[in-house]
């Protein structure tokens, strides 16, 4: 009998496998026969799953933004307003090794954007994703008496995402703050939110 695969896993791994790559490599250094030998598959394998090297880079870009978001807007749903706020800009920064390893393909991912119009598509449709659900937290927010008078929901999601973007840039690639970075970003965090309350 022919092998079941379990195609979304099988996906999965894959995606992984290609993120490992990306942060050893670089997007630029990535190619779908080091993905492969990475994944421990075959080219047809690679590429009956994911498909041709642009097809699997905006797939990876996709992926990494998927399991931030998870993580940041999912887990934990049962907080609202400020803390969900909170909790989500934590849930980003690369505080451990779990979020520092997201950011550092994301960090890898902005960078080639600039010159794959895939790849800054992808990134736009997951800011604006991003976006949605730092209304939501905002909407809640004020809806609980949380936020201070003439708070500016864009202008809090743009600090919002220049914050994790800019902290992640200055932590991964110039090593900033690296010892007690943990404790800096978590207290970057906490005054982020404190200057929204009312």
């Amino acid at each position: 009998m022919p092998k079941l695969v379990d195609h979304d896993l099988r996906r999965a791994e894959l995606l992984a496998a290609t993120w490992r790559v990306v942060r050893s490599r670089g997007v630029e250094g990535t190619t779908t026969r080091a993905i492969a030998d990475e994944a421990r598959c075959s080219l047809s394998v690679l590429a009956h799953f994911l498909g041709g090297k642009d097809d699997i880079l905006v797939a990876a870009q996709r992926a990494v933004y998927d399991r931030i978001v998870e993580r940041a807007f999912r887990i934990g749903g049962d907080l609202y307003g400020l803390d969900a706020l909170r909790a989500a800009l934590e849930a980003v920064l690369p505080i451990d090794e779990e979020r520092a390893a997201d950011a550092h393909v994301n960090v890898a991912f902005a960078g080639a954007a600039l010159s794959h119009p895939r790849l800054a598509d992808s990134r736009r449709a997951s800011h604006r994703e991003i976006r949605g659900h730092l209304r939501t937290c905002l909407r809640e927010a004020r809806e609980l008496g949380e936020l201070r008078a003439g708070v500016d929901d864009e202008a809090v999601i743009d600090d919002f995402i220049i914050l994790v973007e800019g902290s992640t840039l200055l932590s991964l690639v110039d090593g900033w703050a690296e010892e007690g970075r943990a404790e800096r970003l978590s207290r970057l965090a906490a005054g982020f939110i404190d200057q929204l309350r009312g």
